[in-house]
């Protein structure tokens, strides 16, 4: 059944293959900065020269058309003033010297002199002599005053005089002198030509001084583009050269604050690594808002793990050899609190001091501090096994773990200070580990209740431990329980 609503249009369908590839991306055309800074400062210089060429162009124009008006009007009127006693007189002779003499100027393009009636009496040319003067339409006709107008003619502009010759107040005839602006165009053209010659030299100077100034004002972005980059990669040890007092100095100066700045949270960030996993310090980094080094009360748990015998052992052993023992032991008790994103808060002699649950809170800091020490116990079995192996004597240690209330934060002076956690469930971490036998972890009850359901552990019963007034009841840890 067709469900298609009346005066609806289906607009068929067309597959990817028949309407064909689609057209590739277009890569972007990346132009560098100095290019462009050469392009514009380029582009200004022409258009300063350019601007100014045709300003003083048109100015040499107007001066050179103003002085042939000027020598033209002159001209004219001494014509006319000589030319009123031939005409009255009807002395053609003289008229056409006159017209003869004032045709020996280059400028001068025609003189003709007319009768009151219009009629020609002396012309440049002598073949229009004795006919009626031909005007231009263009031109206005002359009346009782001079006329100085311009018209066109195939071989150029023409400035034409028109004076009415007058004697005692009496209009007897007319002169008409045309001067051709053939010189002022010649003129121009030779002062274009040496324009384009100043403005191609002014471009290919500008040209080489823009390249110069953008390769100057360039230099120091791109070494900064290149210290970015070092950055970006995680080269902090980048210290720029400030060459200059104006914003691209500025600019430097702060990039060089910037990477001193990083460069100094890079070592503390790596000297936060030497006491907490570098997963625990990149979470921190993403959310510091969950880092408290001011001091906060919040659930952790303690791990004390400490060497059993090392002192009379240290006796026996050679200094060499102890630090080579504990540099082993260390090792080992750093890289497996890490391994379950424990902090290392302390090294206390032969023992280490181990917290969970900050500076980065986990729920289960008590079953990461359990899994820690199985994993503590099972690194000091291989380790014996080397040592043994080597012909060294093996070590054993005892563990301590609590779990509490305890204070975490940073303790000390504004010149020395440590990020610890303070509390009763760290002292009693602290005399759990002393209590327990080589290869034992001792856990108090509280932390028995955080795991019961991970770990095989016996009650010990309540011992006594050093601090307490009340006996604390405490449990061995034997494993974990095996997953059903």
């Amino acid at each position: 059944m067709d469900t298609t609503p009346a005066g609806s249009v289906v607009a068929p369908s067309v597959s990817r293959e028949a309407a064909g590839p689609a057209a590739p991306a277009r890569a972007a055309i990346r132009v560098p900065l100095k290019v462009k800074l050469s392009l514009l400062i380029t582009a200004l210089v022409v258009l300063a020269v350019a601007l100014v060429g045709l300003f003083l162009l048109r100015q040499q124009q107007q001066s050179l058309t103003a002085e042939m008006t000027k020598r033209g009007l002159t001209m004219a009127e001494n014509f006319a003033a000589g030319a009123k006693t031939p005409l009255l007189t009807n002395d053609e002779l003289t008229l056409g010297v006159l017209v003869t003499d004032a045709m020996k100027d280059p400028d001068v393009a025609y003189v003709i002199v007319s009768d009151q009636d219009g009629n020609v009496l002396a012309h440049s040319d002598a073949r229009a002599v004795k006919t009626a003067v031909a005007r231009p339409k263009e031109l206005a006709p002359l009346k009782n005053r001079v006329l100085v107008q311009t018209y066109k003619t195939p071989q150029g502009r023409i400035i034409d005089f028109a004076v009415p010759l007058v004697y005692s107040g009496v209009p007897v005839g007319a002169l008409y002198l045309g001067f051709s602006e053939e010189a002022i165009t010649a003129a121009l053209a030779s002062a274009r030509n040496q324009a384009l010659l100043i403005t191609l030299l002014m471009v290919l100077a500008g040209l080489g001084g823009a390249v110069g100034l953008a390769a100057l004002l360039s230099r120091p972005i791109f070494r900064l583009v290149q210290a970015t980059g070092a950055i970006a990669a995680g080269n902090f040890n980048i210290t720029l050269p400030v060459a200059s007092r104006d914003e691209l100095g500025v600019l430097t100066d702060s990039f060089n604050r910037m990477a001193r700045s990083l460069r100094e949270k890079e070592m503390i960030k790596r000297a936060f690594t030497r006491y907490v996993a570098r997963e625990v310090v990149e979470e921190i980094l993403k959310d510091p808002e969950n880092l408290v080094l001011s001091g906060e009360r919040r659930q952790v748990t303690v791990l004390f793990c400490d060497v059993r015998g090392f002192t009379p052992m240290s006796e026996r052993l050679a200094p060499e050899e102890v630090v080579l023992l504990l540099n082993d032991f260390y090792t080992l008790m750093i890289e497996t609190t890490f391994k379950y994103d424990g902090t290392l808060d302390k090294f206390l002699g032969d023992a280490v001091m181990a917290v969970f649950g900050a500076p980065l809170a986990h729920p289960d800091h008590s079953a990461r501090a359990i899994r820690t020490a199985l994993a503590m116990q099972e690194g000091i079995t291989g380790l014996n096994e080397r040592r043994v192996r080597d012909g060294k004597e093996a070590i054993s240690v005892g563990i301590g773990v609590s779990a509490g209330e305890a204070v975490a934060g940073t303790v000390g002076t504004e010149d020395r200070m440590e990020y610890t956690v303070i509390g009763d469930s760290v002292n009693l971490a602290a005399r759990l580990e002393s209590n327990a036998k080589p290869g034992q972890i001792l856990i108090s009850h509280p932390t028995y209740e955080r795991v019961r359901d991970l770990v095989d552990a016996r009650p010990l019963g309540r011992i006594r431990v050093k601090g307490k007034e009340e006996e604390v009841e405490v449990y061995e840890v034997l494993g974990l329980t095996p997953v059903v």
